[in-house]
């Protein structure tokens, strides 16, 4: 086969690395901030923290530079997702309209 070819099955494997990578960052995100805000015992806190430090010390050292990336990504897309305090502007108009 031409070598053009690896080169483009290689780059749709490289951005199938990068979409996975961002959707289990996503995806371990919301379970660390799940089990933050569900356990309210301190050791389990911690250890969740310190579990997704691990994760991440280690994707460092034993994966690339893009794969490391997107699962930063998809980790931080998370914490703005479902770890910000929700508005409640829309009870408080309801209830001043009334």
């Amino acid at each position: 086969m031409p070598s053009y070819v690896y080169e483009i099955i290689n780059l749709f494997a490289s951005i199938l690395r990068l979409i996975g990578m961002a959707v289990l960052g996503l995806g371990i995100g919301w379970l660390a901030l799940d089990l933050l805000k569900k356990m309210q015992v301190w050791q389990v806190q911690i250890a969740v923290f310190f579990g997704l430090a691990g994760l991440i010390i280690a994707m460092a050292v034993f994966t690339g530079a893009g794969a490391l990336g997107a699962f930063a990504l998809g980790v931080g897309v998370a914490i703005l997702l479902w770890g910000m305090p929700k508005k409640q502007k829309k009870e408080e108009e309801i209830s001043q309209s009334i």
